[in-house]
């Protein structure tokens, strides 16, 4: 068993100083730019001197959160924010963007590498490839089993790390567009609208059907210490100085310490963290309890029901309440919730009656406790007696070249991507022959079938011990082109490097020129664009010669989530939901949920701009619709000009991505 690093959040001084205090080996946070936790308070430029200073001197690591994907013109000052985290000291830098991977390695090499979670990491081939690629540590995905850590961890040497606690996402992080679509803020970039805690209407029934409970992997410390990873980390860069404190120090002391004084002492401190109710997610074994439609607020501790007259409440219960503690009641039925002020308290037994002011209350009220009054009490004096020196810092700017593609212009090519075999039937007597085929788990065994198409695009999540299925089937369709959409897909050909072409699929990201330098020296031909990309980014790489190397979707049903939770009963296969004005459907299939929109995407009245742009490789996505002879010429007329379409949404194209 190896001695596992307790890695903390902080999304402020104060919370860092917690973190501190409850001896995290080490503590994540982000900068006020390019952290994908962009809402947090987040450090200045002194106030993260002051504490990489202050957490050296008490033996304490510092990464960085620069796990975003950065826009071209972003360049310049996501290059100066590196410089200055490795000047002042930093122990590595947690990345998304392959752009800055190929920043950090070839210009700051004393830099250490960690993978995000956002990278999507979910299987050995991506933990190998990230570890070739310059990481040195790997987050892994929240979705993954101990089984299947422990079998990634048996074949690498990199550093692992996985969430044991804190706040899951309906969606494979880094895969999730939903936020993007829904207005254009998206989770890729730390703009994150949280669409998963939306409530949704599905037919008559409306609920949080998408937003999951907390994570607590509290009860499972031996299995992980068993699992071969190096850091258990906590979610709450928004949390609290509370929640973070308790937290760490809980999973602290059962890192430590496996008696079970110790750990009763710590799943006491973490039922007080105030937050969502709990789950293990897919742990153990994967879990139908994940979901609390509900609510989707973190609405802590539960006291009891109350009785409300006369500005007073009653109620009974065996959690405590001091006079200091911040109280929450709810009015569950209505989603409502309303803070209560203790005026005055009196207990006798464990009835309290608490004097209040708080409008709005109303007996059969359900009361929670968000606050221990004498806890941060305690928590101020600990973290006032930690002294962080403000210290004068001066940071030598680091001139570094933008990447030179040469100028190319190829002929224009119509790609078709279809992920039903049947579309074959209507592709071919029409004369296109560039068919992408989704290669999905479930057309794995017509492989057969498939040797007359020439492209193939492999699916963004690949199950660990699906990986030799998917090597086998690749290993037979020689001489093809490939769209890959994970860093670990480039792993499928590494006895073939000659055999196969290589593309790069809009979820391995390329939203500037170095992430594209990154896949060119990969032996990656041609990427496409992001669907979430906006025309402003993409002219500003075409300035970059990189438009003739882009490949373009005019129309589809983008994925906007991939997850890897049993759906809520009511969010039943293929059935429409919405929130607001937003239309989405849902489809299962192997073992995965997928949020489509309800409407295509619909973007051929812009060709004519891309065209300028330099742009002549675009893609007509036929995925997730029925092989139709209408549809399709429907689609090759609005290609050609002969059909004018009316645009269902264009996604970010106009209206820029946030």
């Amino acid at each position: 068993m190896n001695n596992l690093e307790i890695l903390a959040p902080a999304g402020s001084k104060e919370t860092f100083i917690a973190a501190v205090a409850a001896q995290a080996d080490a503590i994540y946070l982000g900068l006020e730019n390019f952290s994908a936790r962009s809402k947090a308070q987040n450090f200045t430029r002194s106030q993260f001197y002051d504490c990489v200073n202050f957490a050296r001197k008490n033996n304490v690591k510092v990464y960085v959160a620069l796990n975003t994907l950065i826009k071209q013109k972003e360049l310049s000052d996501a290059i100066k924010q590196i410089n200055f985290i490795a000047s002042c000291g930093a122990d590595a830098v947690i990345a998304q963007d392959l752009g800055v991977a190929n920043i950090v390695k070839q210009y700051f090499p004393q830099l250490k590498l960690h993978a995000s979670t956002q990278a999507a990491i979910h299987n050995s081939y991506g933990v190998l490839e990230a570890q070739k690629a310059g990481f040195k540590r790997i987050v892994l995905a929240r979705e993954l089993s101990f089984q299947e850590i422990k079998s990634i961890s048996s074949k690498t040497n990199a550093e692992l790390e996985v969430f044991v606690h804190g706040a899951l996402c309906f969606s494979v992080s880094g895969v999730c567009l939903m936020s993007s679509f829904i207005g254009g803020a998206s989770g890729n970039r730390g703009m994150c609208a949280q669409p998963c805690r939306r409530r949704y209407d599905i037919g008559a029934k409306s609920g949080f059907y998408m937003s999951p409970k907390d994570l607590n992997l509290s009860a499972h410390i031996r299995e992980l210490k068993q699992s071969g990873v190096s850091s258990l980390k906590i979610e709450g860069r928004m949390k609290s100085p509370q929640y973070v404190y308790k937290t760490v120090k809980a999973y602290k002391m059962l890192a430590s310490d496996d008696g079970i004084q110790t750990a009763n002492q710590a799943r006491a401190l973490l039922e007080q963290d105030f937050a969502r109710a709990k789950t293990t997610f897919n742990f153990i074994k994967k879990s139908d309890d994940i979901f609390a439609p509900q609510t989707s607020k973190q609405i802590g501790a539960y006291i009891g029901k109350i009785s409300f007259q006369n500005g007073k409440i009653q109620v009974k219960t065996d959690v405590q309440i001091n006079s200091g503690d911040t109280l929450k009641a709810a009015d569950s039925k209505n989603d409502k919730y309303f803070k209560v002020n203790i005026l005055n308290l009196n207990k006798t037994g464990n009835a309290y009656e608490i004097e209040t002011n708080s409008a709005d209350l109303k007996t059969g009220m359900e009361l929670f406790k968000t606050l221990d009054g004498k806890f941060e009490e305690k928590l101020k004096k600990i973290t006032s007696e930690a002294i962080i020196e403000k210290q004068n810092f001066e940071i030598k700017e680091k001139e570094i070249p933008k990447p030179k593609h040469a100028k190319a212009k190829s002929e224009e090519k119509l790609f078709v991507k279809i992920d039903d075999l049947n579309w074959l039937n209507i592709l071919q007597p029409s004369g296109n022959t560039n068919a992408i085929f989704s290669l999905a788990k479930q057309n794995l065994s017509k492989i057969d079938a498939l040797k007359n198409i020439n492209y193939f695009e492999l699916p963004a999540f690949i199950d660990e011990a699906d990986l030799p299925q998917f090597q086998a089937a690749i290993d037979k369709l020689k001489n093809k082109t490939f769209f890959l959409n994970n860093i670990g897909h480039f792993r499928f050909f590494k006895n073939s490097p000659a055999a196969a072409k290589l593309n790069a699929g809009a979820f391995l990201y390329s939203l500037n020129s170095f992430a594209a330098n990154f896949l060119f020296k990969r032996k990656i031909e041609n990427f496409v664009f992001s669907y979430e990309d906006d025309f402003y980014n993409i002219s500003d790489l075409a300035k970059e010669n990189l438009a003739d190397k882009g490949i373009f979707y005019l129309s589809g049903f983008p994925q906007l989530a991939v997850s890897k939770m049993t759906p809520h009963k009511d969010l039943r296969q293929e059935e429409n939901f919405s929130s607001q004005k937003d239309n989405f459907k849902v489809i299962n299939k192997n073992g995965q949920t997928i949020i489509l929109p309800q409407y295509p995407v619909m973007l051929f009245n812009k060709l004519s701009k891309l065209k300028k742009l330099g742009i002549r490789k675009f893609i007509i996505d036929l995925s997730y619709i029925k092989p139709n002879k209408t549809y399709f010429e429907t689609m090759l007329g609005a290609y050609s000009g002969k059909i004018q379409l009316q645009n269902d949404f264009e996604f970010n194209f106009e209206r820029k991505l946030k």
